[in-house]
């Protein structure tokens, strides 16, 4: 063989013998690599908003949106971002808003089973109403007789200070202590007759939204008859 045939022989074997030995490298290093690095590609957005990926995520990007690939180029998971502070208190919001519905869906469940273990008829629930209401007046009837007679008693104290007042005399001091006295309780009265009537309205809605209720539970069609 011509010599510079040789030298070119030699020089392509040198070379093929190099390339092998770093096909080999490199197949040693990427056996060596981790599966779970291998096949876990992450993908995130830089400040810039330009879309990264890579094996780790820089610290300055880790609580944002994270996608995971696999080695194919697959979404397998994502990481959702962190939730900013505003975030996390409209999720408390939201939170408290379904545990209080949550709480009036078992209060109204509750009322349920009470009224139709309490009464079996229409009839039963205006009575249980109608003897309320009745205690209610009642309590009205005696403050309003306690009323009257307050009523008596200021306008003989009055007079007996009028009577002073005519005699050019100063009014004694436990005679307009009276009055105010008088004066406090039936202003007291008045304000607990309000309260009293106000509960027996009250006592009436109720009666209503019950027996509506009840006719509902029971598949029953409303009537006139069992107005109060």
């Amino acid at each position: 063989m011509k010599p510079y045939l040789t030298r070119l022989h030699n020089t392509m074997k040198a070379r093929n013998l190099l390339s092998l030995a770093g096909s080999i490298i490199l197949l040693s290093y990427l056996a060596s690599v981790p599966a779970v690095m291998a096949g876990s590609i992450k993908c995130w957005t830089n400040k810039d908003g330009v879309r990264e990926c890579g094996y780790s995520v820089p610290p300055e990007y880790s609580q944002q949106r994270i996608d995971i690939m696999n080695e194919r180029g697959i979404k397998v998971d994502v990481k959702e971002a962190a939730k900013t502070k505003e975030q996390l208190e409209e999720d408390a919001r939201l939170a408290k808003i379904k545990q209080e519905e949550l709480q009036r869906q078992a209060e109204a469940r509750l009322r349920d089973t009470i009224l139709l273990n309490s009464f079996t008829t229409e009839r039963d629930i205006k009575i249980s109403y109608d003897d309320k209401i009745e205690v209610v007046n009642g309590i009205v009837e005696i403050t309003n007789s306690s009323t009257r007679i307050l009523q008596q008693k200021l306008q003989a104290v009055e007079k007996k200070a009028a009577n002073y007042e005519r005699a050019g005399e100063t009014t004694p001091e436990d005679v307009l202590n009276q009055i105010n006295s008088l004066k406090r309780q039936l202003k007291d009265n008045d304000k607990f007759i309000a309260q009293k009537e106000g509960e027996i309205k009250v006592l009436k809605q109720n009666y209503e939204a019950d027996l509506k209720r009840f006719r509902e539970l029971k598949g029953i069609k409303p009537t006139n008859s069992a107005k109060m």
